[in-house]
């Protein structure tokens, strides 16, 4: 009796765990299309998530809150055809200064330069403290 006790007790133990684990859910991939940047007056730069450039369209950035005037904002991309990093300006010197509540295009020449399927990012920029969040897409 005791035996057969200690035989269920240990099977219902074992199999707890094993029930539990068909309703978790698997951990998505992180929103590529959200940006949260982060200023701060010793540390001005932070870049985007990044993003496969398929077209020669340009980066579109929607920006939601931004807690201090104004940021620049330049398109970058990432080739292992660019050498040393990989790390490439494709704004061809085009810079934006990115408010509040507004929509951008931001130009570039990632696909131009380096072809489909390379990595695309927002470069940022800000000697304030302060932060700003919105969405964008690489192939606007």
């Amino acid at each position: 009796m005791k035996k057969t006790l200690s035989r269920i007790l240990i099977a219902i133990l074992l199999v707890i765990p094993l029930y539990s684990l068909g309703g978790t859910k698997v951990a998505s991939a992180a929103d590529l299309t959200r940006v949260h940047f982060e200023f701060r007056w010793n540390n001005p730069n932070d870049v985007s998530y990044r993003q496969t450039k398929q077209t020669t369209s340009g980066y579109g950035l929607k920006s939601n809150t931004v807690n201090i005037p104004w940021y620049s904002a330049t398109a970058w991309g990432h080739s292992y055809k660019a050498g040393k990093t990989g790390n490439v300006n494709v704004s061809q010197g085009h810079t934006y200064h990115i408010y509040a509540n507004h929509s951008y295009n931001l130009y570039n020449k990632l696909v131009e330069w380096y072809g489909r399927g390379n990595a695309a990012y927002i470069n940022a920029s800000s000697h304030s403290n302060g932060h700003a969040y919105g969405y964008w897409h690489a192939d606007h």
